[in-house]
C-alpha cells in the first residue's frame, strides 16, 4: 500500500527531510536563545553588583612637603619632596592605581614631572602613601623668595587612572587628578635635616579628587 499525501508531487522521503531540517533550525533556535539569555543574566548581576557596591571615590591628603632652595649653584634649583596619603573608603571594593605621574608648582614656579609612580593595589577601606622628588627644570627668579619664615604656596598634582575591583570583577579604566595645595615654609640645600623638616608643611592638607 502507498502513502498517500496531500502533495502527490512529494514522495515519503520528501518528507522526511523537510521534518529534519525543520527540526534542525528548532535546535539552532533554541542555543542562539539560550546564550542570548546567558549574556543577558550576566550583564544583568554585574549591573546590579555595581549599583549596589557602587565604589565611592578615593580621598587624597598632602602628609608632608619640604621645598629646598638652591640658588648657591650655578644654576639655581627648588627640589620638592611630597608625600601624599590615598584612602579607600570602600569597604567591597578594590582600587587599582596605573600609569600616575606627579607635578608640581613652587611659588609659581613650575616644576618638572617626576618620575612615574609605581602602580598600586588597594584594599578596601586601606590607606597608602605615594612619594614624588620633583625638582625645577629652569633656574627660577628669586625676587619672589618669602621673608625669612614666610610661607610660599606649593601646588602638588598627581595625573593617572583608576580601576575598580569588585570580587573577580574588574571595572573599565577611570581618569584620575588630585590637586593639592599647602603653604610652605622655604628651606636652605644647606640646612639641616631638622631644620628642613621644620620647614615643610606641618599638618596634612585635604586635597580635590576627581574621578571620570
Amino acid at each position: 500500500m502507498s502513502l498517500i499525501t496531500g502533495d502527490p508531487e512529494q514522495s515519503p522521503r520528501d518528507c522526511s527531510r523537510s521534518r529534519s531540517s525543520s527540526s534542525g533550525k528548532h535546535r539552532r533556535r533554541c542555543r542562539v536563545l539560550i546564550a542570548a539569555s546567558s549574556t543577558v543574566a550576566s550583564l544583568a548581576s554585574l549591573a546590579l553588583l555595581w549599583l549596589t557596591l557602587r565604589p565611592s571615590s578615593p580621598r587624597f591628603s598632602l602628609l608632608a612637603a619640604t621645598a629646598t632652595l638652591d640658588d648657591e649653584a650655578s644654576a639655581a634649583t627648588i627640589v620638592v619632596d611630597a608625600a601624599l596619603i590615598a584612602h579607600n573608603p570602600n569597604a567591597h571594593a578594590t582600587a587599582l592605581y596605573g600609569q600616575l605621574r606627579a607635578s608640581a608648582s613652587y611659588a609659581g614656579v613650575p616644576l618638572g614631572a617626576g618620575a612615574p609612580l609605581p602602580a598600586l593595589e588597594q584594599p578596601d577601606q586601606g590607606d597608602a602613601v605615594l612619594s614624588a622628588l620633583l625638582t625645577s627644570s629652569t633656574s627660577p627668579s628669586w625676587s619672589w623668595r618669602p621673608a625669612p619664615g614666610g610661607r610660599a604656596l606649593l601646588r602638588v598634582r598627581i595625573e593617572g587612572q583608576l580601576r575598580w575591583k569588585v570580587a573577580s570583577w574588574v571595572s573599565g579604566r577611570h581618569g584620575l587628578t588630585v590637586d593639592c595645595v599647602a603653604a610652605v615654609v622655604p628651606s636652605s640645600a644647606g640646612q639641616t635635616q631638622q631644620q628642613q623638616q621644620q620647614g615643610s608643611s606641618s599638618s596634612p592638607s585635604q586635597c580635590a579628587t576627581q574621578v571620570l
